[in-house]
């Protein structure tokens, strides 16, 4: 009788275990369920994408990038690209400028634009636009210099650009302008419309008034 009552006392003892492990099992999977559920929703709201800007010459030492870092060189080549652009008028300047104005919007900030059509119409108004050819290319021996642009904070950068700037009449090829200039721009992140702007950048007026270095006509 005595043995009966150990072995039924260790077979409750054993079925008590089980049954603690059981619950300890099931408070793991719950603890488990729980924590992939917070990963599924982090990697739900993560970005799908990650932008880095890579310099177009990487030393041979290596580079780190860190995401959101915009090189120097990055901020020099959408200012320079996007100010030359506007200034190309390729057949007449009445029409030219505006819609270069227009196009390139997407790279402007709204109070320059405006800024820009103010000029437009000065200019119209003075019959400096009608039959004009406008060219616009860096000065000779100014490559690109760390020099050339300065970041200030808040996601702005200044940026100087040593230009020509050369305007001819399209009727007979005569040349009316030909000067040397340093436009110093504002520039400014401006995450928008990536598919309109993937640069995602814009330039945001003048830090400084334009300055002439040289008239050659």
């Amino acid at each position: 009788m005595a043995c009966s009552e150990e072995y039924q006392m260790k077979f409750l003892n054993a079925l008590e275990q089980a049954r603690w492990h059981i619950r300890t099992l099931w408070i793991v999977i719950i603890l488990a369920f729980v924590a992939n559920g917070f990963a599924i929703v982090g990697w739900m709201h993560s970005q799908s994408k990650i932008q880095v800007e890579v310099p177009p010459q990487i030393p041979e030492s290596g580079l780190t990038l860190t995401q959101g870092e915009v090189p120097k060189t990055t901020i020099y080549s959408f200012a320079y690209y996007v100010w030359q652009s506007v200034n190309h008028w390729s057949k007449d300047g009445m029409t030219d400028y505006k819609q270069q104005i227009t196009q390139f919007s997407p790279f402007l900030t709204p109070s320059f634009k405006l800024k820009l059509v103010q000029d437009y119409n000065n200019l119209l108004n003075q019959g400096e636009l009608q039959d004009r050819i406008r060219l616009m290319q860096g000065m000779s021996g100014s490559e690109y210099s760390p020099n050339d642009v300065k970041y200030v904070g808040h996601g702005t950068w200044i940026v100087h650009l040593k230009m020509r700037l050369t305007e001819m009449m399209n009727s007979n090829a005569k040349v009316v302008k030909d000067v040397q200039m340093v436009y110093t721009l504002k520039v400014v992140r401006y995450n928008v419309d990536a598919k309109q702007n993937p640069w995602g950048l814009a330039i945001a007026g003048f830090a400084a008034s334009p300055a002439r270095l040289k008239t050659i006509v």
